[in-house]
């Protein structure tokens, strides 16, 4: 295992109720408040009124910036860092999903620097500073309510880049299971898939000979969502099931999951962002396009992995009984992929509505994340196939 620092500072308040509370944590942080939400989601389920009214009680003005889009895109948050900057907010509010609280992010941290904001998605800019993050959690997927990173899409260049900094971590995060029930079935199983690659990238990619605790970690985390999902797909008011969703949610991108681990890395995510910056593919759909043919790609190289994944994970009956290993993993991979149908994600960019993929724009775009992220391995041909391979 290498040497690593975990820091995750952000205060978790989960249950049922817990906006109830929004106003003690809030109102230390200052008295004006930059409410961030999408669109009309948070004030048709009642959620706005009672953010407002903890707001009101605690003495706290609002100051707001709605119409975050699925995928966030620059020229809106520049818009609220302009807006925030005029009216002096002391901290900013996220209620909604992982796409709000991403713009958050780049909010908190434009609001505090005179810097182009995509500079810091570009890594030609360090964030030095931000306004405090508090964040109201209403579609688990990403970790952003408990993380350190955020995500942003450019229009004009068409690339969805990263930004992490500890000044981005949330001070607090509020978590109530009974604010996911209407969140409809098909973006849950997105969701759900988006919480199980932010394990598996690691899982699948690490090199360390042991690592029983990020194992068990992810082999237990992993097994909970399918099973919550399963659940859910029967009654969508499950609340156990929404709740471990939840929890599981927050708790796979916050960096336990990789912590120490050799050679993890997120080749998933690499190849996904170009699919939802170009085509605007909702992230979870754009992962389980990708993730079965990168299973493909690799399997010769990632097969005890893939084996693992198969024993401990989706429990394959029977793959003792299969002889050769090649055979095992082939196998492993048409269970999985029989699995990603079942919770109607997509297999196929046509599935996912791209139906005449630009595969040269994606290949471009993957490569220049791969040199931005670090991840090495991959080269115009091998990107190439693997886009070709998900039409």
């Amino acid at each position: 295992m290498n040497n690593f620092e975990f820091y995750s500072p952000t205060r978790v308040i989960f249950g049922r109720g817990v906006v109830s509370r929004l106003g003690e944590v809030c109102g230390v942080l200052g008295k004006r408040a930059f409410l961030v939400y999408g669109r009309s989601s948070i004030k048709q389920s009642g959620l706005y009124g009672q953010v407002k009214e903890q707001l009101s009680k605690a003495g706290v003005s609002v100051v707001e910036h709605g119409g975050v889009t699925a995928n966030p895109v620059l020229a809106h948050a520049e818009e609220g860092i302009r807006l925030a900057k005029d009216e002096k907010v002391d901290f900013i509010l996220a209620v909604g999903g992982g796409s709000v609280i991403d713009e958050s992010k780049a909010i908190a941290a434009g609001a505090c620097s005179d810097t182009p904001l995509w500079d810091f998605y570009l890594k030609k800019a360090v964030i030095g500073k931000a306004l405090p993050i508090v964040a109201v959690q209403t579609l688990p997927a990403t970790s952003s309510e408990t993380n350190q990173a955020g995500v942003l899409t450019n229009p004009e260049t068409r690339e969805k880049f990263s930004i992490r900094s500890p000044h981005l971590a949330p001070r607090a995060a509020f978590l109530d299971p009974e604010l996911t029930f209407t969140v409809p079935l098909s973006y849950t199983s997105y969701a759900c898939f988006d919480i199980m690659s932010h394990l598996l990238e690691g899982y699948f990619t690490a090199t360390d000979p042991f690592a029983p605790v990020q194992e068990g970690f992810v082999e237990g985390s992993v097994r909970a969502v399918m099973a919550s999902l399963e659940k859910i797909r029967k009654d969508p008011r499950d609340f156990n099931a929404r709740a471990s969703v939840m929890w599981a949610g927050a708790l796979a991108w916050n960096g336990l999951a990789n912590a120490g681990l050799e050679g993890a890395s997120i080749p998933n995510h690499m190849l996904e962002h170009p699919l939802s910056a170009v085509y605007d593919v909702p992230h979870g759909a754009g992962l389980s396009v990708v993730m079965s043919a990168w299973l493909e790609m690799k399997k010769r190289e990632i097969q005890p992995r893939i084996l693992k994944f198969g024993t401990e994970i989706l429990r394959f009956p029977g793959l003792s009984r299969i002889p050769r290993d090649e055979d095992k993993a082939d196998a492993v991979i048409e269970t999985f992929r029989a699995w990603i149908v079942s919770v109607d994600c997509p297999l196929t960019m046509a599935q996912a509505g791209v139906k005449d993929p630009d595969v040269e724009e994606l290949t471009r775009q993957a490569l220049k994340l791969g040199r931005l992220w670090g991840i090495s391995g991959y080269d115009e041909k091998s990107v190439r196939g693997l886009y070709e391979a998900c039409r």
